[in-house]
């Protein structure tokens, strides 16, 4: 057995940490990059947001029949953007789960609005989870949700995000398993979700 001596990265994310001022920084920019590399969006214009406006339009289901190459590039991408999200980037983490639902059949729409979150990432690849030990916080939680948003079948999207030390440790969104009836009931079960993963920790 070795010991290596203080861990810099694990499983593709970086880990800078400063124990006299008791900080720790965790992001996934080399990996970004690679990925950004490997699907050739390196030269694009960075973009500022992780879906564009009125995006809702094109968040339906394909009708006709994406080619089995087209699936296997769409699923290759969304797969990436997948471990980034999980990973170390909530920010993206809307936007990958809504297109993740059309992998088995993405239009050329969906294949456009993953590499639109790719050309975003590209501009914020060295953005990180700072967590301050000396003047962080308690644990936060905050959640919140839509009503009815997905076209297909009236189901509302739920989102929640617990930090502590002042930065995020867990996050989440996804489709509610049952169609809500009112706004109250779409936020009522977007904020048990939360509490079940409050009362795990």
């Amino acid at each position: 057995m070795t010991d290596p001596g203080e861990i810099d990265s694990y499983l593709g994310v970086n880990i800078t940490r400063d124990r006299s001022v008791k900080l720790l920084e965790i992001d996934q920019s080399r990996y970004i990059r690679e990925i950004v590399n490997r699907f050739r969006m390196s030269d694009v214009n960075p973009a500022r947001t992780p879906l564009p406006s009125g995006v809702e339009t094109h968040l339906v289901k394909y009708e006709e029949q994406a080619s089995a190459s087209e699936i296997r590039a769409y699923q290759q991408i969304i797969g990436s953007l997948l471990y980034v999200q999980i990973g170390t980037r909530p920010d993206i983490s809307f936007a990958v789960s809504r297109l993740a639902q059309y992998a088995s059949n993405p239009s050329p729409q969906h294949v456009r609005l993953a590499k639109y979150i790719l050309a975003y990432l590209s501009g914020t690849a060295d953005l990180r989870l700072r967590y301050d030990g000396a003047r962080g916080e308690g644990l936060h939680s905050y959640s919140d949700s839509s009503l009815g948003d997905q076209a297909d079948d009236y189901h509302s999207t739920l989102g929640y995000v617990f930090l502590l030390a002042n930065a995020a440790i867990s996050w989440c969104s996804r489709k509610q398993k049952t169609v809500a009836q009112s706004t109250t009931q779409a936020e009522y079960m977007a904020l048990a979700e939360a509490a079940n993963q409050a009362a795990w920790y």
